[in-house]
C-alpha cells in the first residue's frame, strides 16, 4: 500500500460527530412524546426496540397473533406510562420487562382456557 492509500486526519476532520448526526437517546425520544406527544419520535422507539420486544413474545408464545398482541400491549404500556415515569433506567430493560410479564399472562390465560375446555 502507498500513503495515499491511508487516511490521515488534518484539521478540518472532526473525531466528534456533528450535533446534527447525533442520535437523540431514548430518554429524549420518550420526553418528545410524552410533551408534544410526537408521534415521529414514537416511531423511532418503536423502530430501535421493536425487534427486542418481539424477540421476548416469540420465545414465550408461539402463535403469531399472540405475539403481535404483546408487542402492541408492550408500546401501548410506553405511551400510557411515557409521561409518569422516570426514565433515568434503560428502557430496553423497561420494554424486555413488560413484554416478558405481557406475554406470560398471555400463555397463562392459554393454559387456562385449555384447562376449562378439557373438563367441559
Amino acid at each position: 500500500p502507498t500513503p495515499s492509500d491511508f487516511w490521515v486526519p488534518n484539521e478540518e476532520d472532526s473525531l466528534v460527530p456533528s450535533p446534527a448526526s447525533v442520535e437523540p437517546t431514548d430518554c429524549e425520544l420518550i420526553g418528545r412524546f410524552a410533551r408534544n406527544r410526537d408521534e415521529h419520535a414514537f416511531a423511532q422507539l418503536v423502530s430501535r426496540h421493536g425487534a427486542l420486544v418481539m424477540g421476548v413474545a416469540r420465545r414465550v408464545l408461539r402463535h403469531v397473533e399472540d405475539q403481535e398482541d404483546v408487542f402492541q400491549a408492550t408500546f401501548l404500556a410506553l405511551a400510557h406510562d411515557a409521561g409518569r415515569m422516570r426514565w433515568q433506567s434503560s428502557l430496553a430493560g423497561w420494554l424486555y420487562r413488560v413484554a416478558y410479564l405481557s406475554a406470560l399472562r398471555v400463555r397463562t390465560q392459554q393454559a387456562a382456557r385449555r384447562e376449562c375446555t378439557v373438563e367441559d
